[in-house]
C-alpha cells in the first residue's frame, strides 16, 4: 500500500509541475507583447542589443509553450490509457479468442485436426482469469497472453490452394476471378464480358448461355460494368419481343416496341419521327394502313414457297433438311403449315431435301477422311445409308463434338479460326467453340 501511495504522490506532483509549466509558458508571450508595445513608435535604423535579446527571449518562450502543451497532452493520453487498460486488455483477449476459434472451426470442418477438450475454452471465457488479468501488472499481462497462446496452440495443416480451372472458351488457365456457368463450365471475366458484348450485336447469341443453359443476369451483372449491363438490359427487351416495330426511317431503325393489332403511332426518341405500330410504316393518323407493299411481298413469298414465322412474322425459306424450323425468335414450327412443331400431322421431311442433306453429310465425312474419294457406287451406298439414318434422326441436336486440328471456317458464324475447329459427331458440322457453347 505504501508503494502505491508513493506512486500516486509522485504522479500528483508531476501533474502539478506540468500545470505550473504551462501557466508560466502561456504568460511569457504576453509579457513580451507588452514590452514590444512600449517600444512601438521609437525609430531606429538597426535593432539594438535590447531588442535582439527580447526577440531571442520570445522565440524561447514560444518553444517552451509548445513543450508545455505537448506535456499536458501526453499526460492526458497516458491517463486515458491507464483508465482504459483493463478494457483494452479484454478486447485484445476477445479478438485473440475469436481468431483462434475461427481457425479451429475451419480445421474441424475440413477434418484436418481433432480438437482436444482443453482447447475449446480460452482464458477470456473464465471470469476469474479475466479479473486477475485486469489487476495484474505489465509482466503479469505478458504471462497471461503467453498462457493463452500456449493453451490454444494447435497444429494446423495449411489450407490447400484453390483448384485452377480452364476457361471453356479460350482454354487458358484462369488465374484470377472465375465465373461458373449454370452448366458447370468455367469462364474467365474477359470471355464472359466478350460473350455479353457480342450478344448485344448478334441476336443469335441471345440469351447468353452455355450448353443451352442461360446465364442468370443478376449473378454476373457486377462483372459487366455499368455501361454494358445497361446496354444488355435494353437489348434484352428488344430481343424478347416477338413482333417488333422499328423506326420506319432506314437511316434510323431504332427499336420502338411491340406491334399492335390496330393502327397506333410510336414516336422515335432518336429522330422524333412516328411509326405505325400495325403496318410499321410512317404514322398516318386517321388513315387506314396501306397493305399494297405487304401484298406484293406476300405474293412473292407464295410464289417462292416462303413461309412466315408464326411468332415474329418474319419470312423464312427452307433450303434443305426436314420441315422442322427454328426461327431467330426461337419459335419452332412446321414449315408446311406453320403450326407449332409436333402439333400437326404433316410429314416431317421431303424426300428430295432429305437426300440433299444426306449427300452433304457424306461429303463432310469424306473431307475428314485421309483416304481418297470413294467410287461412285460406294458413295451412293453411303448416301442411302445416311438417308436411312436421317429418317430416324433427321434433326441433329449436336450433342457430341470432337476436336479437329487444322484451321477453317465455322459453318455457323462463318468466323475463320487458324488452328482448330470442333466437329459434330452426328452431322459432321464444323463449328467454333463460341457456337458450340453459346449458339447451338
Amino acid at each position: 500500500m505504501s508503494s502505491i501511495s508513493s506512486q500516486r504522490a509522485t504522479a500528483g506532483s508531476e501533474d502539478d509541475l506540468a500545470d505550473m509549466l504551462l501557466l508560466v509558458a502561456s504568460m511569457t508571450p504576453e509579457d513580451v507583447e507588452d514590452f514590444q508595445g512600449h517600444r512601438n513608435g521609437k525609430a531606429a535604423d538597426a535593432m539594438t542589443d535590447e531588442e535582439l535579446a527580447v526577440q531571442i527571449y520570445a522565440e524561447e518562450a514560444n518553444n517552451l509553450l509548445i513543450l508545455a502543451q505537448d506535456s499536458v497532452f501526453t499526460r492526458s493520453l497516458n491517463t486515458a490509457l491507464r483508465s482504459d487498460r483493463s478494457l483494452i486488455r479484454q478486447m485484445v483477449q476477445e479478438e485473440t479468442s475469436a481468431i483462434r476459434d475461427r481457425r479451429m472451426a475451419l480445421a474441424m470442418s475440413s477434418g484436418r485436426i481433432d480438437v482436444p477438450v482443453s482447447t475449446r475454452h480460452s482464458v477470456a471465457d473464465d471470469p476469474a482469469s479475466l479479473m486477475s488479468a485486469e489487476t495484474s501488472s505489465d509482466s503479469d499481462e505478458e504471462q497471461v497472453t503467453s498462457a493463452v497462446a500456449s493453451s490454444s496452440r494447435v497444429t494446423l495443416v495449411p489450407i490447400a490452394p484453390r483448384e485452377l480451372h480452364d476457361c471453356v472458351i479460350c482454354t487458358d488457365t484462369i488465374r484470377g476471378m472465375e465465373i461458373r456457368a449454370p452448366c458447370g463450365h468455367f469462364y474467365d471475366v474477359r470471355c464472359l464480358v466478350d460473350l455479353f458484348r457480342s450478344t448485344v450485336r448478334d441476336e443469335s447469341l441471345f440469351p447468353p448461355r452455355c450448353c443451352q443453359q442461360p446465364f442468370i443476369f443478376d449473378q454476373i451483372r457486377r462483372y459487366l460494368g455499368h455501361d454494358l449491363a445497361a446496354q444488355f438490359q435494353q437489348k434484352s427487351i428488344e430481343f424478347s419481343t416477338a413482333d417488333r416495330v422499328y423506326c420506319h426511317r432506314p437511316t434510323c431503325s431504332t427499336f420502338l416496341g411491340a406491334a399492335t393489332n390496330h393502327a397506333s403511332p410510336l414516336r422515335c426518341r432518336r429522330c422524333s419521327n412516328s411509326t405505325c405500330a400495325h403496318c410499321k410504316e410512317s404514322a398516318h393518323l386517321d388513315l387506314p394502313c396501306s397493305s399494297e407493299l405487304d401484298a406484293a411481298v406476300l405474293a412473292l413469298a407464295e410464289q417462292e414457297g416462303w413461309k412466315r414465322c408464326p411468332g415474329c412474322h418474319r419470312l423464312v425459306e427452307l433450303t434443305m433438311g426436314c420441315y422442322h424450323m427454328t426461327c431467330r425468335c426461337r419459335k419452332q414450327f412446321c414449315y408446311v403449315c406453320t403450326e407449332t412443331w409436333k402439333n400437326c400431322t404433316c410429314p416431317q421431311w421431303e424426300e428430295n431435301r432429305l437426300l440433299v442433306v444426306a449427300r452433304d453429310r457424306v461429303n463432310r465425312e469424306i473431307r475428314e477422311e485421309p483416304a481418297a474419294r470413294p467410287a461412285g457406287d460406294v458413295f451412293r451406298t453411303r448416301v442411302v445409308e445416311m438417308a436411312a439414318r436421317l429418317r430416324e434422326d433427321h434433326d441433329c441436336r449436336h450433342t457430341g463434338w470432337s476436336y479437329r486440328t487444322g484451321g477453317g471456317q465455322c459453318e455457323i458464324c462463318n468466323y475463320r479460326l487458324p488452328q482448330y475447329l470442333l466437329r459434330c459427331r452426328g452431322c459432321q458440322t464444323l463449328a467454333c467453340v463460341r457456337c458450340t457453347r453459346n449458339r447451338l
